[in-house]
Order: structure tokens, then sequence, then C-alpha cells
């Protein structure tokens, strides 16, 4: 059996690349011959645009050759209700404080959005797990994550939505956790000898923060466990940054490496930023000629560049009194030349 696992969609009719990304993820499980897709919570990015798009949406899910579960989040918890129709092959998972999709080879226990203390949850949930069964908790939460840094977190996850500790999720004892709320990158976590728990990331980047290709998880029973859960890049809508630090009398190999970057980049299906810094002994202005040069082959794509120039010219640091008699001292040591240089280069950064 597989599974593709994703959430965070916030489908919107005013970013059609969403869109794009819900039929990535179609198409990705047709290919994959997937039998469920499981979406932790919002789907949409408000109950009114889930009133506007749901007539769309009812051909595009219906007639697959699998199911779609998906709960509520804290985005769209209000456009759902049992008597409305999102495709006949779509599954709201509406009960609280929990609903329950079984088959013969593995248990979802599904915890829509609810205003409510986890914890309280937590005996009820312990009763649930099935030894017969692969167990799967699908929840819409914000996890501890002590080893992300902070600049890895978006702005959607700072704000704690149902607080969840990772070490009562490992002591419930499920197989598998798939959330939902972390927007920023696909992670996976074993929280216990017996839990993973992962967060799919959003499958197309809904804010600047969201960088890199997008993803789903993909979980397949057929083999072993430690293997069972990976992760598949989509070809989606996302945004991306580049840096590169000049170096005085290297100017030209930076530009070359940004010329090959820029080469192997899809720009039809990213935005791109690029960020120029440093110092530099070349002309500012012949600097300028040939970024242009190199950025004006993408002419097609150059609304998905932004061009961030904070490079500066080297001669204000090497006149300053200072760095001269550092530098006087750094010629007069025993190093070798590469160390001089890397020495160098750190000094000059720091004037």
């Amino acid at each position: 059996m597989k599974i593709i696992h994703s959430s965070d969609l916030h489908l919107n009719s005013k970013y059609p690349e969403r869109l794009d990304a819900l039929n990535a993820i179609i198409s990705l499980s047709k290919s994959e011959n997937a039998n469920l897709v499981l979406f932790a919570g919002d789907f949409f990015d408000s109950d009114r645009e889930a009133d506007k798009l749901r007539p769309s949406l009812r051909d595009l899910l219906s007639s697959l050759p699998f199911k779609i579960l998906v709960i509520p989040g804290n985005h769209d918890y209000k456009a759902y209700r049992s008597d409305l129709n999102f495709g006949n092959d779509v599954r709201i998972l509406l009960a609280k404080p929990y609903e329950i999709y079984q088959t013969d080879e593995l248990k979802i226990v599904a915890v829509p959005y609810a205003n409510q203390n986890f914890n309280d949850v937590v005996p009820s949930l312990e009763r649930e797990i099935d030894c017969g069964r692969l167990n799967i908790l699908l929840i819409h939460c914000s996890l501890d994550i002590p080893y992300l840094k902070e600049d890895e977190f978006g702005d959607e996850e700072r704000q704690l939505y149902l607080p969840v500790s990772s070490r009562v999720l490992a002591d419930i004892g499920f197989d598998f956790v798939f959330a939902g709320h972390f927007h920023s990158s696909s992670v996976k976590n074993k929280i216990s000898d017996k839990t993973t728990f992962a967060y799919s990331g959003s499958p197309v980047s809904i804010t600047r923060k969201e960088v890199g290709k997008r993803s789903v998880f993909i979980l397949d029973t057929s083999l072993k466990k430690a293997e069972m859960l990976y992760f598949k890049t989509l070809g989606t809508f996302y945004y991306d940054e580049i840096k590169f630090t000049f170096s005085p009398e290297k100017e030209d190999e930076i530009l070359g490496e940004l010329e090959d970057k820029l080469g192997k980049l899809d720009l039809e299906r990213l935005k791109l930023s690029i960020t120029l810094d440093g110092f530099i002994s070349m002309e500012e202005n012949e600097i300028k000629e040939k970024l242009k040069k190199i950025i004006g082959k993408y002419k097609k794509y150059q609304n998905n560049i932004n061009l961030y120039e904070w490079y500066r010219d080297v001669r204000g640091v090497i006149s300053d009194p200072l760095y001269m008699m550092f530098k006087n001292k750094l010629d007069k040591k025993d190093f070798k030349l590469e160390l001089k240089d890397t020495i160098n280069q750190v000094v000059t950064l720091q004037f």
C-alpha cells in the first residue's frame, strides 16, 4: 500500500500555482499507484476560498484511482460541513475529538481543528492503538522542534496552534505521525524507537520564507519499516535565494559561479533572490555591465529574478590605517600564500 502525505496547500483563486501543485500531487499519486492521499490541514486558504473553488474542484477530485483524506486546519476549519460535495473521491474527516479511517493494513486516527488541549485527548488516543495494523496519526499542530534554527520557521508556524510535545506523542505509540502547519520544508524525525514524526511542508511556496524545491512524503508499506517513509520532490512553484560574496581580484570567478548556477535553475517555476555582497577591486560600472549580460540571458524570466547588490569598493578598506597596519604584519608572517589570502579575506570583510 502507498500513501502520499501533504499539507498546507492553501488553495486560493488568486494564486493559480497552488492549483497547479494540487494537479502535480494528483499526477504523482497516479504514477506511484498510490492508494491514499492525506492532507494534514489548510487545504484551502480560507472558508471563503473553499466556497469559491469547491464547484471547480469536484470534477478534478472525482473518478480518481485513490482516495483523498482531508482534515481541517486553522485556516479552513469553517469550510467544511457534512452536506458539502468536494468530489466523489474526497473524504473530510470532521468528527471530534478525532475520526478513524482504517483498512486491513492500517489505522488512521485523524484529529481535526479544535480549540482543545491535546493532552486531554491523549488517553483516548492511546486506546486506539491497534497492534494488528500500522497506526497513523493525522494532525495539524505545532510540535516542539528544538533542532530547527530560527530562520527555518516561517511566519505561519510561529503561531502556536495546538502545541504538542514530541515526548507525549512518542508515549502514545503511533508508528507514524503525519502533521501539517509547518510550511518551510519537509521534516522527518524519529521521536522514539517506534514513532516517526513528519511535517510534509507546503507543496508550493506560500511565502518567501519557504525556499527550495517542494516535496511530499510517500509511505510504502511493502518496504521495511525503517525505509517505508521517504520524500519525493515536486516540480511546483517555489522561492529560492542564492548569495555570493565578492573578494578583490576574484570578481570574474564569482560571476562565473553565478552564471553557472543560473544555468541549472528552472526559472519558469521559481522566483529567485540573488544577493551579492563583499568587496570588489573591479570598477563598479564594469561589475554592473557583466551582471547585466549574465542576467540578460534570462530576459523572459526577468520578473522572476530580484538582484540585491550589497558589495562595496575595497579601496575604502585598504586605505584604512588600521587595515594597513594589519596587512603589513600579515605580509611578514611565514604563512602559506593560500592561508594569507584566507586571513586577508576574513579581515577585509570584518572591516
